[in-house]
């Protein structure tokens, strides 16, 4: 994932969990809003109930693979705020990746109906 594609600012991850809609399943959080870009950015949140610095960051690094393989079928014109449940540290990478991709499946369906 490339710095430019990344939500770092507290204020910008605050303004996209209030103002946006979101869906979620037993590993994941979702919030998406509009984007005033042409591309899509990403932000990462893991509390700190999933475990100490090595387990979060583990956590961040095992999404952002999942985010490089699966941001060309996300819709360019969104910000995304994913946000990890506690149980997505326990679980092995390929079920992480299979509930990820059931996620994006639900928002491309929401986003049919619209």
């Amino acid at each position: 994932m490339k710095k430019n594609e990344m939500i770092k600012k507290k204020e910008e991850f605050t303004s996209i969990i209030k103002t946006s809609h979101y869906l979620k399943n037993q590993n994941f959080v979702l919030y998406h809003r509009k984007s005033k870009y042409p591309y899509p950015h990403f932000g990462i949140a893991v509390s700190k109930r999933l475990g100490n610095a090595v387990t979060r960051n583990k956590c961040k690094r095992r999404m952002r693979v999942i985010l490089d393989k699966y941001k060309n079928k996300l819709s360019s014109k969104f910000d995304y705020i994913i946000i990890m449940k506690e149980n997505a540290s326990k679980i092995p990478f390929n079920e992480l990746e299979s509930s990820f991709q059931n996620l994006i499946t639900r928002k491309e369906s929401y986003e049919k109906k619209k």
